[in-house]
């Protein structure tokens, strides 16, 4: 089992995430033109598995706002993830869930290292301490007993 984070410039998009219970990343053609690390994202994108775990964040706050599990990943260029798909499938490299757990309300925060992280794309992989210290303050603001093993 992986452990993913995802970024969103808004929480309305996580949300969108739990409703349709998908998540849409950038296709390569604007990854290009904003000169992102194309390769990188997609080594990250195809080692998503099934049940992975995904944190999904505010990029520029660290607030977490969700927490997902992986159904799928796959390739998409004609059904729209997000509401800013008027003209054009901007994000068909997708990722489906079983559930999402969401909250308005920010559950914590977490920043990534840079390392392992891939900007521009908004994923990068967790470090298993770092998803036992989201699920810790998670488990007190929530007051669940939760057994991280």
């Amino acid at each position: 089992m992986n452990l993913w984070i995802f970024s969103s410039k808004n929480v309305e998009k996580i949300e969108v995430a739990k409703k349709k219970l998908l998540w849409g990343f950038w296709d390569k053609r604007i990854a290009e033109k904003k000169n992102w690390n194309w390769r990188a994202f997609l080594t990250l994108y195809n080692k998503i598995e099934p049940f992975d775990i995904v944190v999904f964040q505010i990029a520029y706050t660290g607030d977490i706002h969700a927490l997902g599990i992986v159904k799928k990943t796959y390739y998409d260029d004609q059904t729209p993830t997000f509401p800013d798909q008027v003209k054009h499938i901007l994000y068909p490299w997708k990722v489906s869930f079983c559930t999402v757990i969401f909250s308005n309300t920010p559950l914590t925060k977490c920043y990534v290292e840079k390392a392992n992280y891939v900007d521009g794309f908004g994923i990068g992989e967790l470090q298993q301490y770092e998803f036992r210290s989201i699920l810790t303050e998670i488990q007190k603001k929530v007051n669940i007993d939760l057994n991280l093993g």
